[in-house]
Formats: structure tokens, C-alpha cells, sequence
């Protein structure tokens, strides 16, 4: 019961911040593309990093102010000794230091993250039992992360859950749509 509650809440975001045309075009939105090493659940099931993929994880954030974001997570990860993780959750992010006036922008923030995580088993035969489907709780909590660029920048993160201990990548922010709505988020 709980797993569907978690997964309604999910898919009521999801489509919050994707379909929602009005609130895209008040405010900036940013892609992210990253890897992550040593998942929460790597680290549970005790794997060596080399029987797993790494965490694949793409994100969507929606700037509701200069420090505030709102966004989706998708990771996925491969552990060839257990199984195959597939993680959405939202996320909300909250910058704490934006050097916003200097050339080279540099932001610290941090973040959290709760949703659901798809687990399929790889050491089950498929003739044996139903070895897809089983859900479990995905979370990212992520204390410290860096932020470098303006449009396009680079980060990397330190925390725990599903992107990893270490999680890194680039992220391409879309410029407002409407010109004339200039308001109160800088470059």
C-alpha cells in the first residue's frame, strides 16, 4: 500500500515537471546527465565495485526561486552478482553558496531525494520464479555538491543513496522561453 502511495506521488511530479507549459515559462529548468560510484545499494549487499555498473542517473530540475529546485531523479544501475536497480525520485535541491557575480559561477548546494527504486534479480532463472518488478525505496541524500558553470556546467556530489557516493556529470540549463518575463533568477 505504501509502495503505491510512493509511486502516485512520483508520477504526480513527474508530470508537474514536464507537462505543466505555464510554470516552465516563468522559470529556468536544467538537464543533468551523471555516473556515480558505490550505490546505497552496493555498499548493502557488500559487491565489489567491480560487479557493478556504476549508477547512470539522469536528472530534471525546476527553479522555483535562485536557490530553490525541484526535479525528478532516474538512476539505474546494473550489480551482476544480485541485480538491476531502476530509481525515480523527486528531488529538491537548495543552494547554500552562488557566486553568481563572478566569471566563473560556482554554486554549493545540497539535497534529498525519496522515491521508488524497480529491482529486478539476476541470479534467479526465469524459470524458476518471477525474478521482475520488485519494489523498494530509492533515496539520495546529498549533503555536499558543486556546481561549476552558468548554462553549461559540470558537478559532482558526495552523498548516499541510489546515484552513488561520488556522483558526477554535466548539466545544460534552459534559458527562460519568454523574453518580456524577466524576473528575479540571474544567470
Amino acid at each position: 500500500m505504501m509502495q503505491k502511495r510512493i509511486y502516485i506521488v512520483c508520477l504526480a511530479l513527474f508530470m508537474f515537471c514536464f507537462i505543466s507549459k505555464s510554470h516552465a515559462q516563468r522559470e529556468k529548468s536544467e538537464l543533468s546527465l551523471g555516473y556515480g560510484y558505490y550505490s546505497f545499494y552496493s555498499l548493502v549487499n557488500g559487491t565489489p565495485f567491480s560487479a557493478s555498473s556504476g549508477t547512470y542517473a539522469f536528472g530534471y530540475r525546476y527553479y522555483l526561486t535562485r536557490d530553490l529546485t525541484l526535479g525528478m531523479g532516474i538512476g539505474a544501475e546494473n550489480i551482476s552478482t544480485w541485480g538491476s536497480f531502476v530509481t525515480f525520485s523527486p528531488e529538491f535541491t537548495a543552494t547554500y553558496l552562488d557566486t553568481r557575480q563572478s566569471t566563473v559561477r560556482v554554486r554549493l548546494y545540497g539535497s534529498v531525494s525519496y522515491g521508488i527504486s524497480i529491482f529486478t534479480n539476476n541470479t534467479i532463472k526465469s524459470d524458476q520464479a518471477n525474478n521482475s518488478g520488485v519494489w523498494a525505496t530509492g533515496f539520495q541524500a546529498t549533503p555536499f555538491g558543486i556546481r561549476i558553470g552558468r548554462q553549461v556546467a559540470y558537478f559532482a556530489e558526495v552523498g548516499l543513496g541510489y546515484k552513488g557516493l561520488i556522483h558526477t556529470g554535466a548539466a545544460f540549463r534552459f534559458p527562460r522561453i519568454l523574453a518580456r518575463n524577466r524576473r528575479h533568477i540571474d544567470d
